[in-house]
């Protein structure tokens, strides 16, 4: 009958300790997904997932037929999204604007950045913006 017990306990235990595991596992790893967007990413590829969002609502200011190229206000679109090392100089953390990089704030519409696009024609949605953000919070690698 102490067998039958102890065997029944151990059933027990085992069943609490695997289901608090489970548990503990799926809440350490689970990223909260921005507001607007239900979608978390990870791994994020600059070749797949960020450059066609370039592609669809950036390049029409920022290509290299584009750049530099006065707009109607005087400004220019100093930046060629068409080269990484352009685009990667702009993921760095912003100095002075709490850390964040520049196209994060910009593609976001923080305060003291350059709201992007800046004519307000295809603004990026919130998956599209988190999508880079996470791709640079991933240190905006080439890959």
């Amino acid at each position: 009958m102490k067998l039958f017990t102890l065997r029944a306990n151990t059933l027990r235990l085992f069943g609490v300790v695997a289901a608090f595991a489970g548990l503990l596992s799926a809440c350490s790893y689970t990223r909260i997904a921005p507001e607007g967007c239900t979608t978390t990413y990870s791994n994020v590829s600059y070749a797949k997932d960020v450059v066609p969002i370039f592609k669809s609502n950036c390049y029409r200011c920022h290509d290299a037929a584009h750049y530099q190229i006065p707009f109607p206000n005087g400004a220019s679109s100093a930046m060629n999204m068409e080269s990484f090392s352009s685009v990667s100089a702009w993921t760095s953390p912003a100095t002075g604007i709490g850390g964040v990089s520049y196209m994060v704030g910009c593609i976001r519409h923080d305060s003291g950045f350059n709201p992007m696009p800046y004519d307000g024609n295809g603004q990026l949605d919130a998956c599209q913006v988190a999508l880079i953000k996470t791709w640079v919070d991933e240190g905006a690698k080439n890959n």
